[in-house]
This record gives structure tokens, sequence and C-alpha cells, in this order.
């Protein structure tokens, strides 16, 4: 094989065997800033995110619980990536890590649906 034909491939797989690294700190960067950056309104003596939450301050706490899920998951992926012995686990890490973001984006989603529909009717 030509030389270049094989730094070619070396790179592509170096490329793809970052991806998922990239994926999981992406979802740490996420589950970190988003529920921060949030403006809050005190609802009930607590801080809620009163644009998107207002009316809805149990769908904030399932939407607080995801997003602990998806750090907690894609922290631990983060940490036991290059350990072949538990390789099961992190792969389970990594799935869970991207359900619990999922959920917790279409929670979100879900919720702004919700809110312009019934105040499309009233």
């Amino acid at each position: 094989m030509d030389v270049k034909m094989l730094s070619v491939i070396r790179s592509s797989d170096h490329a793809s065997a970052e991806f998922p690294s990239l994926v999981m700190k992406k979802l740490l960067y996420y589950s970190i800033f988003v529920p921060v950056l949030l403006p809050r309104k005190y609802i009930t003596g607590a801080p809620i995110p009163a644009s998107i939450f207002k009316q809805r301050p149990l769908m904030y706490e399932a939407f607080v619980i995801s997003n602990i899920f998806t750090f907690i998951f894609a922290f631990s992926w983060l940490l036991i990536r290059n350990k072949p012995k538990i390789a099961k686990l992190s792969c389970f890490y990594f799935i869970a890590s991207i359900v619990s973001a999922a959920i917790s984006l279409s929670i979100i989603v879900g919720t702004l649906t919700f809110r312009i529909c019934f105040s499309a009717e009233a």
C-alpha cells in the first residue's frame, strides 16, 4: 500500500474513534449550561424558568433530573472509556447519556408545544 493511503486510513480511524468522545463532551456541556442559562422566576418559593415552565414546575423538575442523569452518564463514560475490561458498562453509559439527553430535549419541546397549543385556543 501507498504511504499516503495508510496515513489517510489511520487519520480516519482516529477521527471515528474520537467521535463518541466529542459527543459525550458536548452532552456534558449541555447538561451543565442549559439549566444555568435559562431565565428564572420564583414560583412557590423555587426558582423556575418562567419562559418555558411557567405553569408546570413538575416538568421543570423532570427536566433537571434528566439533565442530572445526562451529566452522570456522560461523565462516567469519559472516565472509563479507555478500560477494555468494562466495555459493556461503557457502552451502557454512552447509550444512557444519549437517551437521557433526548428525554430532556423532548421535555422542553413538549412543554413549548403544549404551551403554544393551549395559548392559541384561549
